[in-house]
């Protein structure tokens, strides 16, 4: 053996070698393709194999519902129920009326301590009467002319104007539209007892007629 095939067969040995493997790695791979495929093959023909599935997430429990604002519960308001209409109560009996004054007849004026000249149509009415007192009144056809006071302590004067004094009596002059009237007289009698007479007419000509009459009016 020379030097030259001695520098010369380590290559061809390498190059056997390499040669050698490409005609077995194919082999190899298709073998290891097989054995691959049968693995497959024997999962695939092998009993059924039960999976287990992760059980599923329950649920987040939802947050409570927020609470609703408390109301207060409304107020029923009954309606009053209208009072029953009362039975009509008996009537009560009403009072009679006063009877109409009555005017003193000429016997009664009689008796009276003092006298008076009534005109035609003219009555002497009895009115409040005390103790220690009484009061008459002149009337015609329903309207007042002139009062007659008799007891102590009259309201002497009532009226304004010129006192004069004639015979034990005291009266009020006055003058009115033109015309001179006597409005008051006043007598003083005995135990302290006063005459006063005064005129109590509205009208002009019933003022003229109550003042003619209290002129004949004198303790008896």
């Amino acid at each position: 053996m020379n030097a030259l095939d001695l520098l010369t067969r380590p290559h061809a040995l390498v190059g056997l070698g390499l040669a050698v493997g490409l005609v077995f790695a194919p082999a190899a791979v298709l073998a290891q393709d097989a054995d691959g495929d049968d693995i497959t093959r024997d999962l695939n023909s092998g009993p059924p194999v039960a999976i287990a599935t992760p059980p599923a997430p329950e649920p987040e429990p939802e947050a409570e519902a927020e609470a609703a604002p408390e109301t207060e519960p409304a107020v029923v308001v009954e309606a009053e129920a209208e009072p029953a209409e009362a039975p009509a109560e008996a009537a009560e009996p009403t009072a009679p009326p006063e009877p109409e004054p009555v005017a003193l007849t000429v016997s009664e004026r009689l008796v009276l301590p003092f006298r008076v000249a009534m005109p035609e149509g003219a009555g002497l009415y009895p009115g409040r009467s005390g103790p220690e007192f009484d009061i008459f009144s002149v009337r015609r056809e329903g309207r007042g002319l002139l009062m007659i006071y008799v007891g102590p302590q009259s309201q002497f004067p009532i009226y304004s104007g010129e006192q004069r004094e004639r015979a034990g009596r005291r009266s009020i002059i006055v003058t009115e539209n033109g015309r001179t009237l006597a409005l008051e007289h006043l007598y003083r009698l005995r135990d302290g007892v006063e005459l006063h007479v005064w005129v109590s007419a509205v009208s002009d000509e019933d003022r003229a007629l109550a003042d003619a009459i209290g002129q004949t009016v004198e303790p008896r």
